[in-house]
């Protein structure tokens, strides 16, 4: 029987990686451009990239007043990647595009979550500074009826950003039902309603100075039906080219993308009212009661007294 060799615990101790490395952290002006490992995670970096969290080894000198300057167009504004592309692409390819990030391809496209929520916040803002107002009311809506859409249009102007990202979940429902054919599963649907939404979004931003224009008259209602009917077009256009990888005809793939979106769309807005409603039911009780005291109180005015 061979005797078991013994370990000196001290130099066991010895032989394991320190717990905490003792290196000290790199200042902003100890770092060099270029460096052989990353400065985020410390891997060695043969390359321009870290092959373990994907950092950029070749940008990593102390930051001046220059690279902001380069950075903040570059990553915006860049033709090859960054909102303006995501938008060009969108447009024009929307089916393409979708199907590329959602295929892996994603490094040259801006996320969609967060396109939504750019536009979306600019519109709203936009609109808030604009001070853009509804058309006037005509005379014989009743005064229970205008309040009520006085105060829907009042919390829709304000929570425009909230609105429309909780419509996503909603979009992708009727998404995933009737693009189904496509394979897409739900959370590909949710990828494919914020990148959708955004880019109608897009359309209401860019139709904002003729909003704006007949803002308060008769004739905002006519450019909003215009708008509407322009983004209907559009999603059915978009979200039936989603399909255009399958072997259905067009006609199938347009009926589709609109009623995936038709549905969606009027499915959130009947949400928004019934939860506005709901919300104000007590405030909508008192205009009611109050404009039947008054209808109660013309007719006695109209009826003429009996003669005896």
């Amino acid at each position: 029987m061979q005797p078991t060799p013994t370990v000196n615990s001290t130099q066991e101790l010895e032989l394991l990686p320190p717990a905490h490395s003792s290196a000290p952290v790199p200042t902003p002006a100890a770092t060099t451009h270029g460096s052989a490992h990353c400065l985020n995670c410390g891997h060695t970096v043969p390359d321009r990239f870290c092959g373990r969290c994907g950092q950029d080894a070749h940008h990593t000198h102390r930051l001046t007043m220059a690279d902001m300057l380069h950075d903040i167009p570059h990553s915006i504004w860049h033709i090859d990647k960054g909102i303006l592309y995501t938008l060009k692409t969108m447009i024009f390819r929307p089916g393409h595009t979708i199907r590329e990030y959602l295929a892996g391809k994603r490094i040259d496209h801006f996320r969609p979550l967060s396109l939504l929520l750019i536009i979306t916040s600019t519109l709203a803002l936009l609109t808030s500074v604009l001070h853009i107002s509804a058309a006037p009311r005509e005379p014989g809506i009743p005064d229970s009826v205008w309040q009520m859409q006085e105060i829907i249009l009042t919390v829709y102007t304000k929570y425009i950003s909230w609105f429309h990202l909780a419509m996503v979940p909603v979009m992708a429902l009727f998404a995933r039902l009737f693009l189904r054919r496509g394979g897409f599963n739900y959370a590909e649907c949710l990828i494919i309603a914020a990148f959708l939404t955004a880019i109608l979004n897009f359309f209401a931003l860019l139709f904002l100075p003729v909003t704006y224009t007949f803002s308060g008259t008769l004739l905002v209602l006519k450019s909003n039906l215009v708008l509407g009917a322009l983004s209907y077009a559009y999603a059915a256009w978009a979200y039936g080219r989603m399909l255009s990888h399958t072997k259905m005809n067009w006609l199938g793939r347009l009926w589709r993308g609109f009623a995936s979106y038709a549905l969606g769309h009027v499915v959130s807005f009947l949400m928004l009212y019934a939860l506005v409603f709901a919300l104000n039911w007590s405030t909508f009780k008192k205009a009611l009661q109050l404009e039947k005291q008054q209808q109660a109180q013309s007719q006695q005015q109209d009826t003429p007294p009996r003669t005896q």
